[in-house]
């Protein structure tokens, strides 16, 4: 077969193929929302346009965009469902986000469910701490908010995937570099390990250089002015690897905030965020001329709730009952030295959230929505169709009513074992506070419901240290 034959009968099986996920679309009355964009992309900004259809069938088309391929590990020579940057020549919103010139299409491309990262983004952004200086900032958020869609590239279906903001000083509401080129606001995004564990210094930094040690400027950055500012992150961290145990009680809370760290290290525990102990986070200081208390932001959550990808390591970090640890060497210290009750603090933070954004019953909930959204529209269909068996997933097969059933019964154990051997946590009984108003008595640990000591002829519903028994006669 020659070459222009082959070429021909690739041309007609995507075509095909593309007819025949716009059919299984119209099978469908719910929808979401469709994005194509067009152009030739890579790892360099170029060109192209973005179009957007939502689900009233209103449409902006052709917006003119620069798009570029976005990522660490997933955005290699072998990936096939990339993520992409969008940036606009004009603000624009969408779906109730923010207006802004920057956009991300998120391909939750590591994880069979597709929608780790939004969801466990969206369980952040409803429960966490705000950031030490919301009092003045109220708008200030330390996550992203993001929409499901589908996304065409070249019309060729590409599947699920989240439009989200960026993570950026506009989001965090930092303070702008001022008149004369006097920095304020801060920001600085972990790409690795290295010294975000806080184990150690680097030796030195550069503020001429877009990195230091795992660390990347991201405000202000070397295209804003001829220099960045690391010196209140290397300070944060030099301080906890290096401080006496009395200098890191007594002043741990100038440099970090503690309330966002306490709810942080929980939201870990509770998803097994492992690929954010350290890695993958923002750090953020509001005005370093007058504070230097910095705060941590979320970022790239798919490695979450047992997700699938890692047990090409080892199956048991994707277990519900592993031990994540203290995540950072600042929240190790925090737990080891008990700074300020920190211990009692976290414990008692875990049991009010527990009754509400952290029962397993809440958070199942949460991904049963997106599950059935999925369901409901087609698309867990379609991306079954397209990407199950990709290597970008470790070959391994995309089934959205089995990964349903493992997230679930996940939490289910993960919780469990949460309140059992991390945070002492103990369901509340229906009945407290009895005060036993009878005589001293060896069996005093026995009440009936009325809060007396039972007789022979008392109810045979009684109470045992705090639990209901029956008494057989």
């Amino acid at each position: 077969m020659n070459k222009t034959l082959l070429h021909l009968t690739y041309i007609i099986t995507l075509l095909c193929y593309s007819t025949l996920l716009h059919a299984q679309a119209s099978e469908y009355s719910a929808k979401l929302p469709v994005i194509h964009i067009n152009g030739d992309f890579g790892y360099e900004y170029q060109t192209g346009t973005f179009s957007i259809e939502y689900t009233d069938g209103t449409k902006e088309n052709n917006l003119s965009a620069s798009i570029k391929w976005r990522g660490g590990t997933t955005n290699t020579d072998d990936k096939h469902k990339r993520n992409y940057t969008i940036k606009f020549t004009e603000d624009h919103g969408f779906m109730g986000m923010r207006s802004d010139n920057k956009w991300i299409l998120d391909a939750g491309q590591a994880d069979v469910f597709r929608l780790r990262n939004r969801i466990a983004t969206e369980l952040w952004g409803d429960f966490a701490a705000k950031p030490y200086y919301s009092a003045s900032e109220p708008k200030a958020k330390s996550y992203v908010s993001g929409n499901v869609v589908e996304v065409y590239v070249n019309d060729e279906y590409m599947g699920v995937y989240c439009l989200t903001e960026c993570l950026d000083r506009k989001q965090m509401k930092l303070k702008k570099f001022s008149a004369g080129n006097t920095i304020h606001g801060v920001l600085w995004k972990s790409s690795g390990y290295g010294c975000s564990t806080m184990t150690y210094a680097p030796a030195s930094y550069d503020n001429t250089q877009p990195t230091m040690d795992v660390f990347e400027a991201k405000y202000p950055e070397l295209d804003d002015l001829p220099e960045t500012d690391y010196s209140v992150l290397w300070n944060a961290i030099n301080f906890v690897a290096n401080s006496s145990n009395s200098d890191f009680s007594n002043h741990v809370e100038e440099y970090f905030d503690v309330p966002v760290l306490a709810d942080y290290y929980i939201f870990v525990q509770v998803l097994n965020a492992l690929d954010n102990c350290g890695k993958n986070m923002y750090w953020a200081v509001y005005d370093k001329m007058a504070d230097k208390k910095i705060t941590p932001a979320i970022w790239d959550l798919d490695q979450t709730v047992g997700s699938h990808s890692l047990a090409q390591y080892n199956p048991n970090f994707t277990s519900p009952e592993y031990k994540t640890g203290n995540i950072i060497e600042v929240i190790g210290r925090l737990k080891v030295l008990n700074v300020n009750s920190f211990n009692q603090k976290v414990n008692d933070r875990y049991a009010e959230l527990r009754k509400t954004h952290l029962s397993p019953e809440s958070l199942i909930a949460r991904y049963d929505h997106y599950y059935n959204l999925l369901k409901e529209t087609g698309a867990a269909e379609r991306e079954t169709e397209r990407w199950s068996g990709d290597s970008d997933i470790n070959g391994l097969e995309i089934n959205f009513d089995d990964e349903i059933t493992y997230i679930r019964n996940w939490i289910t154990e993960r919780i469990k074992y949460l309140d059992e051997k991390v945070f002492n946590y103990k369901e509340p009984t229906a009945i407290s506070n009895i005060t036993d108003t009878t005589e001293t008595r060896d069996s005093r640990s026995v009440y009936d419901i009325t809060g007396k000591c039972p007789t022979p002829r008392s109810n045979d519903i009684l109470i045992h240290n705090g639990m209901k028994t029956i008494r057989i006669r």
